[in-house]
């Protein structure tokens, strides 16, 4: 039996918002999003929440999901979210578990829809890539907009090339979601060190919560659906 299991990544901890992952989008905790979605998608096995902070692990056993108690050091602005996938998986296979597909739902995305998520699943098992993430046409270039600044305080285009007519090929990650094997996962430290693809994502669901702005917006949009 082929198993996919999702796995929400949620510090307690965050830098330009505090308590980011329990601010609430609707009635319910972005934490609590991810869980949701997750559970209405029947291919997926089990759900983990990792985590460092006690409320949220103790809000996913609310939610009857498992829970990884993710070690502080994981979870500092500079540690990357691989090697938080790495402890996850690392935690599973050393409580004798093996699964086939690694699916992560971060809740910095509340407004994904169970159709993202699918289809994301959907392409996944049908492509040759190491692993499929999510993205959204952008409307920032680095031919344009984006810039860079020197030891003297002085900035300047960050790209030099300058194709017009490839602009409309530039998209932006989102942490819609990431889809992958845990033997591709533990191989490496950069996941765009393999083939990587990516599914579209609209942009009003693609929205990536880092600030009070973003959960602004995000609330907003999210009394509209």
């Amino acid at each position: 039996m082929h198993k996919i299991y999702a796995f929400i990544f949620a510090k307690g901890k965050s830098t330009r918002l505090k308590n980011k992952n329990l601010r609430k989008i609707g009635n319910k905790s972005m934490v609590e999003h991810s869980i949701l979605i997750a559970k209405k998608i029947k291919g997926i096995s089990k759900i983990f929440v990792s985590s460092e902070s006690n409320k949220i692990l103790n809000l996913a056993k609310k939610n009857n999901v498992n829970c990884i108690k993710r070690p502080m050091k994981l979870c500092s602005p500079n540690s990357k979210e691989i090697y938080s996938w790495h402890h996850a998986i690392n935690y599973i296979e050393n409580n004798n578990d093996k699964f086939d597909t690694f699916l992560s739902l971060p809740a910095t995305a509340p407004l994904r829809s169970v159709y993202d998520v699918k289809k994301l699943i959907q392409n996944f098992k049908k492509n040759k890539s190491d692993i499929t993430i999510t993205a959204t046409k952008t409307n920032r270039f680095p031919f344009f907009n984006m810039i860079k600044v020197d030891k003297n305080g002085y900035v300047k285009i960050a790209a030099k090339k300058n194709n017009k007519k490839k602009l409309s090929k530039f998209y932006e990650i989102t942490t819609v979601g990431y889809i992958s094997t845990p033997k591709y996962i533990k191989s490496t430290n950069n996941y765009f060190s393999g083939k990587v693809k990516f599914i579209e994502i609209p942009k009003a669901r693609s929205i990536d919560i880092d600030d009070k702005f973003d959960l602004d917006f995000a609330r907003n949009l999210y009394k509209k659906k």
